[in-house]
């Protein structure tokens, strides 16, 4: 169940950073995730889908991209942001 934290989390910082630079919508999330996380991508894209109604995200794809070079339980980042 830890998704739901860690997907409002990923909004949290794709939101503050497409205001910062100036986008008022975004189209697509990459989160990069390392192979020790435990983050299940089906239910992180579940959260993501109820999450990201109201927001400049609202319709945005998250793309979840495994990242081996990341080491711990708690290991997974926003890659990329895209919008306009």
């Amino acid at each position: 169940m830890h998704e739901g934290t860690i997907c409002r989390e990923i909004l949290d910082i794709a939101i503050e950073a497409a205001e910062q630079n100036g986008l008022s919508r975004i189209s697509r999330i990459t989160v990069a995730v390392g192979a020790q996380s435990c983050v299940q991508e089906a239910q992180l894209k579940f959260y993501f889908s109820y999450a990201k109604k109201g927001t400049i995200a609202e319709g945005a794809e998250l793309a979840v991209e495994r990242d081996d070079s990341l080491k711990g339980w708690h290991s997974e980042y926003v890659k990329n942001i895209e919008g306009d």
